[in-house]
């Protein structure tokens, strides 16, 4: 049985920013960050030279269509185009490497203005573990690491046993004094003979804060106080976040124990707006112009019963948000829409509960198929 790698690889490319005061290079500069620079292999024997990066080990590149490998079907689907990287014949580990220098956006680093958002597809074969880490890694002038960011791995439930890439995205600040920045994508086998894990479309792009979010894509959150997590959509897992990460829609929130910073855009190429949330989990979509937070913390049934696994749970659920923004907060009987206020959202067996400390908050009661204005120091339940 061949064992196929998961490749989460990681992009990592860095533009050289222009003087002070000039616009900052947009755009992916990761050299050759598809596997297109050359051909790719055509059977599972054979490691080809990859332009751009310092290979150890057997890691390649492969043409989607090779037999036991991603179809052309997926290659369409995916906008893979040709070939993509894989771990490659027979070693139980292989890694790839690049480093690139940022020196020339020294100013706006060191002003704390520039961030570096990676995103890639990432996957594997069938059901195999094979799995592998990497990393980002911020250098300052002497070489030595002053941070990192990372893709999250993609995992084999993560793709649902399947043959297929997902997509994943990670952002993180540029530590003041970074200078360079190393990518290293290391592949691990843990079964059979082929180090067989997917990655194609890497990209690094230097943006300002913490990441940049996408309008309808992905939201940026930042790690203010406290313990914030977060998983990712496909995801079983909560992953601690520290710092700022761009994270897709469809993810959730974990704020109980710590107070996070949620930037998201009303539109393509909008402004960003940000609102900080705690004390509750939630899921972010954007169905529209507006982000939307939906409590998921499980709860207790209110129908009471005797002691079971269920008893364990929560008899209600809140979350706080504060700022400005358009956003709606999004409980089991009521949802709350936003603009500049505070305000909290509580779920309970009594129904859900929007209070507002400050500002108005526009509120839809599912139950009555009514809505109404909630001014400061008010509240309004809606009841099952």
């Amino acid at each position: 049985m061949r064992g196929h790698l998961l490749v989460g690889l990681a992009a990592a490319a860095l533009f050289a920013a222009a003087p002070a005061g000039a616009t900052v290079p947009t755009g992916n500069l990761l050299v050759n960050p598809g596997a297109e620079a050359a051909p790719g292999a055509v059977d599972s024997v054979t490691q080809l030279t990859l332009p751009g990066w310092t290979v150890e080990s057997t890691f390649t590149a492969v043409q989607y269509g090779t037999s036991g490998f991603p179809t052309l079907a997926d290659a369409t689907a995916l906008g893979g185009g040709v070939s993509f990287f894989a771990g490659g014949p027979d070693g139980a580990t292989s890694a790839a490497t690049q480093v690139v220098d940022v020196s020339g956006a020294a100013a706006e680093i060191d002003a704390g203005k520039l961030a570096a958002t990676l995103s890639a597809l990432l996957g594997g074969y069938s059901g195999q573990t094979d799995h592998a880490a990497v990393t980002a890694t911020f250098l300052n002038a002497a070489g030595a690491p002053a941070g990192a960011v990372g893709l999250p791995t993609v995992t084999s439930t993560d793709r649902n046993l399947t043959t297929t890439l997902i997509a994943r995205t990670a952002s993180g600040a540029l530590p003041v004094g970074t200078r360079q920045i190393a990518v290293r994508i290391d592949a691990i086998r843990d079964e059979g003979s082929y180090n067989d894990g997917y990655i194609d479309n890497v990209s690094l792009v230097l943006g300002a804060g913490g990441g940049a979010p996408v309008f309808h894509k992905t939201v940026v959150v930042k790690a203010i106080s406290g313990k914030v997590r977060v998983r990712r959509p496909g995801s079983n897992d909560f992953v601690d976040l520290t710092g700022s990460e761009g994270i897709p829609l469809g993810s959730t929130v974990d704020t109980l124990a710590g107070v996070v910073e949620l930037s998201s855009v009303p539109k393509a190429g909008g402004k960003p707006q940000a609102r900080r949330f705690y004390e509750g989990v939630f899921k972010v979509t954007q169905p529209g112009s507006v982000t939307s937070l939906a409590l998921t913390e499980p709860l207790a049934s209110c129908r009471g019963g005797g002691r079971s696994a269920a008893a364990t749970k929560k008899k209600q659920r809140h979350l706080w948000g504060d700022g400005k923004g358009s956003f709606r907060t999004a409980g089991k009987y009521s949802s709350a829409t936003v603009r500049g206020t505070k305000w909290l959202v509580k779920d309970s067996c009594a129904g859900t509960l929007t209070r507002v400390v400050r500002g108005a908050v526009t509120v839809r009661d599912k139950v009555r198929a009514k809505t109404v204005v909630v001014a400061a120091g008010k509240s309004y339940l809606a009841k099952p």
